[in-house]
């Protein structure tokens, strides 16, 4: 099967094409969370009232904790692999950095993924190509379990479908679910450490942020995959329920891969 195409087929096992070809395309809608982020903490930059201060201050030295080292002066490289938290700081550096008292300790002041996409470590990259192949995961767990193992390619823009247009569905919970665990063993894979997200568990109590957070990184591989299987990402979208920062965006840049607009396979 070459993709993209006009229609969904109802055709046996022709879900599974678009598995294959979601894992060999993975990197196109990878940039996009890392681009819809990018923007978001941005404009973050601007904001006197978050602590986020973007990337490393390269040559400046501040008294913190970096990376469990003790608090002390540390000078910065551009190298760091470490995020620098709100709990970091000692109180002389949040005067200097004009952290605000009330700030959230869990807050991140400098992160060394804030930079484009092309510059980051081929690890981050990765990371963000995992989201895409969680989705397929997703999408092959859900409709086999539901459809059969010859689930189709019209059964697949159903599913999407549905998880789009009802954020509490079952469909949309199993994508954000795999894409949860998906973070989480990148995450201990990174830092061999069980903190942070990995330890919220994904159905409790978490606030709306928690699940907003991993539709935002998986949304773009939601409408990439509608796209090349002829569904219009712009109208999928049409009245969503919850604000996406950037989702107009790159739905109109995943429009870009549907057939009308392109005759060829796509080639990453």
């Amino acid at each position: 099967m070459r993709y993209p195409i006009e229609k969904p087929t109802s055709i046996p096992g022709s879900g599974s094409a678009i598995y294959l070809y979601l894992l060999e395309t993975i990197e196109i809608p990878a940039r996009c969370p890392h681009d819809i982020w990018y923007a978001g903490q941005k404009q973050k930059l601007d904001n006197p009232h978050d602590p986020f201060k973007g990337f490393f201050p390269v040559g400046e030295t501040l008294k913190i904790d970096y990376a469990g080292a003790g608090m002390n002066d540390y000078t910065f490289t551009g190298k760091e692999k470490n995020a620098v938290f709100v709990r970091d700081l000692s109180s002389e550096a949040k005067m200097t950095l004009g952290i605000p008292t009330d700030a959230d300790p869990k807050d991140k002041v400098f992160n060394p993924n804030f930079v484009k996409y092309d510059d980051l470590p081929h690890g981050t990259k990765v990371s963000n190509e995992a989201t895409t192949m969680s989705l397929a995961k997703s999408l092959s767990a859900f409709l086999c379990n539901n459809k059969g193992i010859l689930y189709t390619e019209h059964d697949i823009v159903d599913m999407l479908t549905v998880a789009i247009k009802k954020i509490d569905s079952f469909e949309m919970l199993t994508i954000l679910h795999g894409n949860h665990i998906s973070w989480c063993s990148l995450a201990f894979m990174r830092t061999g450490k069980m903190e942070e997200d990995i330890k919220r568990e994904f159905y409790g109590q978490n606030n709306i942020d928690f699940y907003v957070k991993d539709i935002g990184t998986i949304m773009p591989s939601m409408l990439y995959t509608l796209a090349i299987l002829g569904v219009d990402p712009i109208e999928i979208i049409q009245g969503y329920e919850i604000d996406l920062y950037g989702i107009d965006t790159v739905a109109e840049k995943m429009r870009s891969y549907m057939k009308i607009n392109q005759c060829n396979t796509i080639a990453v």
